[in-house]
């Protein structure tokens, strides 16, 4: 009796196992990206248009180069890691707010598309990326932390112009 209690829990176990994803690196990416464009393009979409060239100090990026910015890392890194070629983004910073926060949702789109195209087994696999030869597992956590980047840098600009950045706006129905 024993052993076919341990029997079917192993088969249970395995079916389980079998069940779940088949790519969790890749989902919890896209899980990660999902939850970041929701407060990037937020942000994006909370600075006033007349505040895309501010500037946090004279050696920094405006508002609106961070924008375009971040979608051409998004589309640069989400095409290495997915073996594609990246989609061009046309709109620079000094572009209209509208075009930017579109080019920005447009990246992040983009990159929902590219997850679906990694494959997992080829995270070792070199790629060239921002000038230098790397893996596949290098760009998808080089990705996680450029988000990061560009968000606190955005939620920092908006603070400076008296805007609550959207990750500090309070929950409604348990989301921000």
């Amino acid at each position: 009796m024993r052993t076919f209690v341990v029997f079917a829990g192993v088969a249970l176990f395995g079916g389980a196992l079998s069940a779940q994803s088949k790519n969790a690196v890749a989902e919890g990416l896209a899980t990660e990206a999902h939850n970041h464009s929701r407060n990037m393009i937020a942000a994006a979409e909370a600075m006033p248009a007349d505040k895309y060239g501010f500037k946090a100090s004279d050696q920094q990026i405006s508002f609106g180069d961070l924008i375009s910015h971040a979608a051409s890392a998004n589309n640069t890194l989400c095409a290495a890691a997915a073996g594609d070629k990246a989609p061009e983004t046309a709109t620079k910073g000094t572009g209209t707010k509208q075009a930017l926060v579109d080019q920005l949702k447009e990246s992040f789109a983009y990159c929902d598309r590219a997850f679906e195209k990694v494959d997992a087994s080829k995270l070792g696999d070199q790629v060239q990326v921002l000038g230098r030869t790397t893996t596949k597992a290098w760009v998808l956590f080089h990705m996680a932390l450029d988000w990061g980047d560009h968000y606190s840098q955005a939620a920092t600009m908006l603070r400076q112009n008296g805007i609550t950045p959207p990750s500090a706006q309070p929950r409604t129905n348990g989301r921000r």
